[in-house]
């Protein structure tokens, strides 16, 4: 394998991570029952901060990120027995591993083709399975109050390297999930999810600073 991904993600864990989204994902995680019994995959683990907050819920734990660098300080004091790998989520599905919980923890406003990335996120689940998925929350109130303080240019920098190039409203992030006919006009893929429910973490809706949408998949119908 030979995956090349510059990052730096020798920030400390309060650095790397959206401010209070640890706490609400255990939230969030505390109302789902039998975790316990679950195996779980977290992709774009990076450091691993997030990973180790909330893997202690599920009977195993694997987290992947295409960043060398990042596994490595991930591996570091990984006193929970993560499965920390190097690899990407495409190899995964190569695999044919599944798992029974996934996670995209402030991932899918990184990729390029989001409709793929939702369908890779469904191979890797198992029927029935869950998959938790969030994102910067990018709202018209907060958006406006962020243009009126005058920091529009910080907030949608185009000058951070590996930054953030897919900018989701509540509205956008569900017609990606489920496959509205809103996109283009028709249907990009066939949709296999439901959504559980929508939550939001940091600050106060509607200035938060994520949201996180819980989904299920679908077992496929005879």
């Amino acid at each position: 394998m030979n995956i090349k991904y510059s990052i730096d993600y020798t920030w400390k864990d309060d650095e790397y991570e959206t401010p209070g989204i640890s706490k609400d994902l255990q939230k969030i995680l505390k109302k789902i029952n039998n975790l316990d019994k679950l195996s779980y995959l977290d992709v774009g683990c990076g450091n691993g901060s997030i990973t180790k907050k909330i893997s202690f819920f599920f009977k195993k734990a694997t987290g992947i990120d295409l960043s060398q660098a990042g596994i490595e300080q991930a591996k570091k004091e990984n006193k929970e027995n993560i499965n920390f790998l190097h690899t990407s989520l495409e190899e995964i599905i190569e695999q044919k591993n599944k798992f029974d919980f996934v996670s995209a923890i402030e991932v899918i406003e990184h990729q390029y083709d989001p409709f793929l990335f939702i369908e890779q996120l469904s191979k890797v689940t198992e029927d029935n399975g869950y998959v938790i998925i969030s994102t910067p929350y990018h709202g018209y109130l907060k958006n406006l109050l962020i243009s009126l303080l005058g920091k529009m240019d910080r907030h949608f920098t185009a000058l951070w390297k590996h930054g953030h190039i897919k900018f989701f409203s509540v509205k956008t992030l569900k017609d990606l999930i489920l496959g509205s006919k809103t996109i283009y006009g028709k249907n990009i893929y066939k949709p296999n999810f439901e959504i559980v429910k929508i939550y939001f973490s940091g600050r106060f809706f509607p200035l938060s600073h994520s949201m996180i949408f819980l989904l299920r998949k679908k077992s496929p119908t005879l």
